[in-house]
């Protein structure tokens, strides 16, 4: 079947929605589909905004439509003064009219260009992978022109629901309730990632007439990960204990309870120790720092921040870690969660450190790290003895977990396409 994969971000963007874009394809591809992609045109964004490390890991074969240019709420500043209006606009029209997120360009494009793209190319099936969620105002014009045409909705995030993004007016958060459940009756099939999104959804959304909600993970794509070890070398960490959080920080997923793990363990045992942080420049780096004036100095020392790195060397330099770091939420709303990261961490092999509220991410290192290396909150002390662990030596790889693998992870979606 030919499948398009609709979603603004596919590589070569760098962000974890392109991550699931392409290990999806890799599903596909290797069931005997063909791909097509509908997504922003990489030749119309900045190149500094692209990586072409994830790029060269795309498939051949996949057929590429890009539609639209840079979403204004991706910039991080308007060029001139009509720039800033209009981002202006964009940021306030989802907080007052019936409108998911700000991507208001893109949902423009697909439901002007979309139908010809599918009706072109003979499209068989099409996947709208939301994030962003504004690309299912699109559904009724697709089904308008394809009444038969199998349309499958995947909610990396949830829209209502999302405890992380509550509308703070409940007349709009109504509004948006009542457009999501008029626009995803217009597909066949809703995808979310784990069990508790489904409860959620069940509870918040509601059942909607004929479409029937399955849960789909992430997926952990190991032949990939192989690939790119065998095409780079391993960087040197150099001497001591090397601990890696690579992403973004969130003022509900920070580093505090790491630090103060370490900040309870002897001294000479956490000297031994580097905990390097791989995250933006700004808000992140702002709450690390929040976190690092907390603990004493003898902490702080410990901790290296860096940029971004190139997913590829991201993927490298995970693999070169002694152990990676995997903060989540601490209240029982931010079970139902699974940070994407997690998915490049099982990739890497390397043993997970989860602190958060036990959820199906912590159900995950669980299963393959090991119930030990997962804490809630406020329990320093078990988080400290367990990093201690490491002073015995480096951990050996981890099996690849292949419960997570593409072809397992996405067969809810292969066993509707056949």
């Amino acid at each position: 079947m030919r499948v398009a994969i609709v979603c603004y971000y596919s590589p070569p963007q760098p962000a974890i929605a392109s991550h699931r874009v392409l290990r999806m394809t890799g599903a596909l591809l290797k069931a005997g589909h063909q791909v097509h992609w509908v997504s922003a045109d990489p030749a119309r964004l900045p190149a500094a905004s692209l990586d072409n490390s994830l790029a060269a890991w795309i498939p051949e074969g996949v057929v590429q439509h890009g539609i639209d240019g840079q979403a204004l709420n991706t910039k991080p500043a308007a060029d001139n003064l009509w720039e800033k209006i209009l981002r202006n606009l964009a940021w306030h029209m989802p907080r007052r009219f019936r409108y998911p997120d700000s991507f208001i360009s893109w949902a423009r494009q697909l439901k002007k260009r979309l139908p010809a793209i599918v009706r072109d190319n003979q499209v068989d099936a099409v996947l709208m992978c939301c994030s962003p969620h504004n690309q299912i105002l699109a559904l009724p014009v697709l089904r308008g022109a394809f009444p038969d045409l199998p349309i499958y909705v995947d909610y990396r995030d949830l829209l209502s629901g999302n405890p992380w993004n509550p509308r703070a007016n409940p007349r709009q958060a109504q509004r948006i309730l009542e457009l999501e459940r008029a626009m995803l009756g217009y597909a066949n099939c809703l995808f979310v990632t784990t069990g508790q999104a489904r409860e959620r959804f069940t509870a918040e959304v509601g059942a909607i007439d004929g479409l029937e909600v399955k849960v789909m993970p992430n997926a952990a794509d190991f032949e990939l990960a192989t690939a790119i070890g065998s095409a780079l070398p391993p960087p040197d960490m150099g001497a001591g204990i090397h601990l890696g959080f690579f992403g973004t920080l969130f003022p509900r997923r920070r580093l505090l309870p790491v630090l103060q793990a370490l900040e309870v363990m002897a001294v000479p045992d956490r000297q031994q120790m580097r905990l390097h942080v791989y995250c933006d420049p700004h808000t992140s780096a702002s709450l690390l720092e929040a976190d690092l004036e907390r603990v004493e100095a003898g902490v702080r020392e410990l901790v290296v921040r860096h940029d971004y790195l190139p997913y590829a060397e991201a993927q490298r330099t995970m693999q070169a870690m002694d152990a990676l770091i995997l903060v989540n939420g601490g209240e029982a709303d931010d079970a139902v969660f699974v940070p994407g990261k997690l998915c490049d961490y099982l990739m890497a092999r390397r043993p997970v450190l989860f602190i958060g509220y036990p959820g199906e991410a912590a159900a995950m290192v669980e299963r393959t790290t090991g119930a030990a290396w997962c804490h809630p909150y406020g329990v320093q002390d078990a988080v400290a003895a367990t990093l201690r662990t490491l002073l015995d030596g480096r951990p050996a790889d981890l099996p690849a977990a292949e419960e997570f693998s593409p072809d397992r992870s996405f067969a809810p979606l292969l066993d509707l396409l056949g």
